[in-house]
């Protein structure tokens, strides 16, 4: 299903397009009834829109999909990252290379590679964790993230050294075993990438302070990230 999601993600469709089975299984080398499952699977997944009959179409990205999509990544990535604090430093491998890959990537302005390699810093978080369920249930979230980011073909080429910056202090946090304080930048980074996708969206598709009013403020402290919000 890996490949699936790839060609998917790399196909190049726009809000409301079919994604067809047979030009897949083609290029995947599957049959077509192995796409067809792997598309109603996306489809189970958030990242495509099953349609009547069970065709699969690329959904339109609303507001409330974008608010949908974070609230729940807020509260469960905070919950990860606190278990991921009690379970100490020495678990912090995956995420300290996938964390390597992010500043590599903001050193090259790599907007392109970045944004995936800020996603998988943060799965590789999630997968610390060994809670199963918790962790599966993030990387889904973090598939229909990834088809936001694509359908509306988002441009991270300003915020490369934020992403680097806001990913190495929740690190920093975590190698300090500060749970709280790894919570904490983990929602002022949320919030961000909120705001930035929101911006995305016509102008009276939602009221720019409509997330703040739905889950308040981060507390900022000095020393935080203050660049453009991804």
């Amino acid at each position: 299903m890996g490949l699936l999601r790839e060609a998917v993600l790399a196909g190049g469709y726009r809000p409301g397009d079919r994604v067809r089975e047979a030009p897949l299984a083609v290029r995947l080398d599957l049959s077509r009834r192995v796409a067809r499952a792997g598309l109603r699977a996306l489809a189970d997944e958030g990242m495509l829109e099953l349609l009547p009959g069970g065709a699969t179409a690329v959904p339109a990205v609303t507001a409330k999909d974008v608010l949908d999509l974070y609230a729940l990544r807020a509260s469960l990535g905070a919950l990860l990252i606190r278990r991921v604090a009690m379970l100490g430093p020495e678990n912090l491998a995956p995420a300290s290379a996938a964390l390597a890959e992010v500043c590599s990537a903001a050193r090259d302005n790599d907007h392109i590679r970045i944004r995936e390699d800020d996603l998988r810093f943060q799965d590789a978080l999630a997968r610390i964790v060994d809670l199963p369920q918790a962790a599966g249930t993030f990387e889904r979230l973090t598939a229909r993230l990834r088809m936001f980011v694509t359908v509306l073909d988002m441009d991270y080429s300003r915020a490369c050294d934020t992403i680097a910056d806001e990913d190495t202090a929740v690190h920093d946090a975590l190698r300090d075993a500060d749970g709280n304080e790894a919570a904490r930048l983990w929602r002022v980074k949320i919030e961000r990438c909120v705001r930035y996708m929101i911006a995305q969206l016509p102008e009276d598709d939602v009221a720019p302070h409509l997330w703040t009013t739905l889950a308040g403020r981060p507390r900022l402290r000095p020393g935080d990230p203050r660049a453009a919000a991804h």
